[in-house]
């Protein structure tokens, strides 16, 4: 008989900042009262995920990331290699997470990266948060790679940006919040447009079936108009992850399971 080591496992998508629909959409849960017992996060979702796992409410969450200015935390790595850095925001993350590691985390919690090195997904699980999230975010060709130990680090949507890949072989049931669009707007011709088009059109196509692994998936549609980021739109997209979240939990039969 297979016996899975955990009941709910929540996983949330990467999508810059749509991740703020992942606040709205724990709300959601919360009043419900569905608990997750282990929950995984990719990019945007890694962010939430972290917060959450170390035992703040949704609404805490949003104190602290609602009003952050992302432009801020963005450094040019000019004597090196041009990409982006995420330097100053791993300092933010540092500075109100309450633990360092993500082993201390009230709820066990997975980091979903890339090593771009050996190929493969990796799941960080235990390691320094602010590091593992920074590397979850990493765009290709737009941020720089993340070095942890021997091995580069890229965002985990490269190759699951809805990470209940991770979390369907140890959970009963699978609950998945996608917040990453399905339709891409105009284009910009520069280079780090057209690397973002790219890695969008990766994220697409690999989300489709990881969305197949979910017994209950929520897909947060009504902000794909919303730039990537546009950090000015915090609020609004938290409210959309909210109202779209209780919609489907209202009319899906598999909730009253999942709250038992």
């Amino acid at each position: 008989m297979d016996k899975k080591q955990y009941n709910i496992g929540l996983a949330l998508s990467g999508g810059g900042v749509r991740g703020f629909a992942h606040i709205g959409a724990l709300r959601a849960l919360e009043d419900v009262g569905i608990k997750p017992d282990i929950i995984a996060g990719v990019s945007a979702g890694s962010i939430v995920a972290s917060f959450y796992a170390a035992g703040m409410t949704a609404d805490e969450i949003f104190d602290i990331m609602g009003h952050v200015d992302m432009s801020k935390f963005l450094q040019v790595d000019i004597s090196k290699s041009g990409f982006l850095k995420l330097d100053k925001f791993k300092k933010f993350l540092a500075k109100n997470l309450p633990v360092e590691n993500i082993e201390q985390l009230k709820l066990p919690t997975i980091i979903a990266a890339t090593d771009i090195e050996q190929q493969h997904e990796m799941p960080f699980t235990t390691g320094n948060i602010a590091e593992r999230i920074i590397a979850s975010c990493s765009i290709p060709l737009v941020f720089k790679p993340v070095k942890i130990d021997n091995s580069y680090y890229v965002d985990g949507g490269v190759l699951h940006n809805l990470p209940s890949f991770y979390l369907r072989p140890i959970c009963k049931k699978v609950i998945g919040i996608n917040v990453s669009p399905s339709k891409l707007g105009p284009i910009k011709m520069n280079v780090r447009s057209l690397a973002y088009r790219t890695y969008k059109l990766m994220t697409l196509r690999n989300v489709v079936a990881d969305k197949q692994l979910c017994d209950l998936l929520v897909d947060i549609i009504s902000i794909q108009q919303i730039s990537t980021f546009d950090t000015r739109a915090a609020n609004r997209i938290a409210q959309k992850g909210y109202f779209e979240t209780m919609k489907i939990l209202k009319n899906s039969p598999i909730v009253t399971e999942l709250k038992s």
